[in-house]
């Protein structure tokens, strides 16, 4: 892995609690950042790999969306 694999998984590392009012805001926030992520993850550039690593744990964790 490269160094910028490296510092972009290290941002996974910090997970900051949040009061319920910006949940929300927090949850499309994730879901667009996933969506990033995998763009960038499908490009096959510098940094592919940690793209694609941390938008499969942040899919994981993000809760179901809801209709």
């Amino acid at each position: 892995m490269s160094d910028i694999d490296d510092r972009l998984l290290a941002l996974v590392d910090s997970v900051v609690d949040c009061d319920e009012q910006r949940l929300p805001l927090l949850l499309r926030e994730a879901r667009a950042a996933v969506e990033l992520l995998q763009l960038l993850g499908s490009g096959g550039g510098e940094g592919a790999y940690a793209a694609r690593h941390l938008a499969g744990n942040l899919a994981r964790r993000l809760p179901a969306e809801e209709c």
